[in-house]
């Protein structure tokens, strides 16, 4: 049986952080990653023929470069399964995962387990967001990175955030820029009110440079970017979307488009991973399901994450800090925050609150005089569906406060949640062995 030191799930930036530091640290690491190949969302690798079309940053390709390399100098203290995903752990403390390539499920013990499983990617509801042909910013831009090639057709992008103007610029650059940028805030506005916020966003040089660029290329291209504008209905026409948006003094305007995608922030992905140790196993966790920290803190975070199991396990490391680099990063995170505050959007009685089970605001409503968060998910059905209330629960906990209702999204799992943590085949389990 093969017995690794950690336990690595995640195989973007902060994960191969942490397992290329362990390994440097003399430990042994099994890296489990759910797709063919190394790195995360940020690094997504170009599936098609030939060279990649796509230019990437010199400071994301750098980075990269810098882990693969510490990949190649860790040797067989790394051994990577790829097509694999984290099911939890059973009562006698065997983690298992389920190799979805060779079609089973298997065991390993480590002593430690460093979790770096990514962000979660917000979407709001808004009326008409489950027609076909609305999809979310980070969807479509994984699916521009693996093929190299824009959707064909009119693309808007709406939503909060830096994302959406990262992908117009990589549409353009990538032959068909978007009709035009939706940003829900009024980010110049509030760096007139607040100025401590401003100064700290423009203290990354990385990050202004980067945004830079992006906004140089979209003026070129003239692809619109509007402040203070909302998508508030999606209907389906015959030449796809007919999507009406509201600006911040009250006037509408409509895009007839092809393709919407949406897009409203970034929240770390904890949903169904244990709060402290699981069965006398150490657990830490590294990256954005931790804390966002952009894709260089989560480089630097996963590195921290490594130390940490070094000093749980006793080794005679040397003590290292990452504490300054964090904190840059952090600061930066919450000026951006900061700066890119919008309004609450509240969806109209049929808006689809949870596309899972096709549950509507209405449908909420029916559930007066619920009395706990188990009545409104086992009566109601939200947060039952396939994706366990990980997109639908934000929006369920903003009703039920108003309602008010009891609701909150943390008694969805427990400190010590269940196996299998994601659906598994009986077949694979059939299949068991430990490795």
């Amino acid at each position: 049986m093969y017995e690794p030191d950690v336990l690595v799930i995640g195989g973007g930036p902060a994960g191969v952080a942490a397992a290329t530091e362990l390994a440097m640290l003399g430990l042994t690491v099994l890296l489990a990653e759910q797709r063919d190949r190394l790195g995360g969302a940020i690094h997504r690798a170009y599936a098609g023929p030939g060279k990649n079309p796509l230019k990437v940053l010199s400071r994301h390709s750098n980075n990269w470069k810098f882990l693969t390399q510490r990949l190649l100098q860790a040797g067989p203290q790394i051994t990577t399964l790829f097509e694999t995903i984290y099911l939890g752990v059973d009562g006698e403390g065997r983690f298992l995962l389920d190799q979805r390539a060779a079609g089973r499920v298997v065991s390993v013990r480590p002593k430690a387990l460093v979790l770096a499983l990514g962000a979660l990617e917000i979407v709001l509801p808004r009326p008409g967001w489950e027609l076909p042909g609305v999809t979310t910013v980070g969807g479509m831009q994984v699916q521009l990175k693996e093929t190299g090639q824009a959707p064909v057709g009119s693309i808007l992008l709406a939503g909060n955030g830096p994302l959406p103007l990262a992908l117009a610029a990589q549409l353009t650059a990538a032959g068909n820029p978007p009709v035009a940028v939706l940003e829900r805030s009024q980010p110049f506005r509030a760096a007139f009110r607040h100025a401590v916020s401003a100064v700290n966003s423009l203290r990354s040089w990385g990050n202004v440079s980067e945004a830079a660029g992006y906004t140089l290329r979209l003026w070129r291209a003239g692809v619109p970017y509007q402040t203070g504008s909302t998508v508030t209905a999606i209907e389906a026409g015959p030449q796809g979307l007919r999507v009406t948006s509201q600006l911040a003094n009250g006037v509408s305007r409509q895009h007839q488009v092809r393709h919407l995608a949406l897009h409203d922030g970034l929240a770390s992905n904890n949903r169904g991973l244990p709060a402290g140790d699981l069965a006398h196993v150490y657990v830490v966790r590294a990256g954005d399901c931790r804390e966002v920290l952009g894709a260089g803190g989560a480089l630097t975070d996963g590195r921290r994450a490594a130390h940490q199991v070094a000093q749980h396990l006793d080794l005679s490391a040397k003590p290292a800090s990452f504490e300054s680099r964090l904190g840059a990063a952090r600061r930066t995170q919450q000026a951006l925050a900061v700066l890119g505050q919008a309004p609450a959007m509240v969806p109209v009685s049929e808006t689809v609150i949870c596309r899972c089970e096709g549950l509507r605001r209405a449908d909420f409503e029916a559930l007066q005089g619920a009395s706990s968060t188990r009545e409104v998910r086992l009566v109601g059905r939200f947060g039952m569906g396939l994706c366990q209330g990980r997109f639908c629960a934000r929006a369920v906990q903003a009703m039920a406060a108003q309602a008010p209702l009891p609701f909150e999204t943390g008694d969805l799992g427990s400190s010590q949640p269940r196996w299998p943590l994601r659906p598994v085949s009986v077949a694979s389990l059939a299949a068991y062995k430990s490795i």
